[in-house]
C-alpha cells in the first residue's frame, strides 16, 4: 500500500516537504514511523516505548493515534517538531 509522509520544519528543509512510501498492508503506525525515521536518519522512534523523547508529534490523518492503529492505503503521517519559546 502506499501512503504519503509529511515533514515540517527543519526535517522538511533536509528531506523534504512530502514523499509517497510503500508498505506492507497490515503495517501499525509504529511499524511505519520506526521505519521511516530510521531511514531519514532522526534516530529509530519506536512509538510503542515512548520513544518521541519529547521533540516531535506524529499524527496520522491529522489526529493523535494509538501506535497500533493499522494504516490503509492513502493515509498521512505527519511528523511535527514541537514548539519551544519563552
Amino acid at each position: 500500500m502506499q501512503i504519503r509522509i509529511r515533514f515540517v520544519g527543519f526535517w522538511a528543509r533536509k528531506i523534504g516537504r512530502e514523499l509517497a512510501v510503500e508498505l506492507d498492508d497490515g503495517t501499525t503506525l509504529a511499524a511505519a514511523v520506526m521505519q521511516i525515521s530510521k531511514k531519514y536518519g532522526f534516530g529509530v522512534i519506536n512509538l510503542d516505548h515512548g520513544d518521541d523523547q519529547g521533540v516531535l508529534v506524529i499524527l496520522l490523518n491529522g489526529r493523535s493515534q494509538k501506535p497500533s492503529a493499522k494504516l490503509e492505503e492513502g493515509d498521512e503521517i505527519a511528523f511535527l517538531p514541537t514548539m519551544a519559546g519563552g
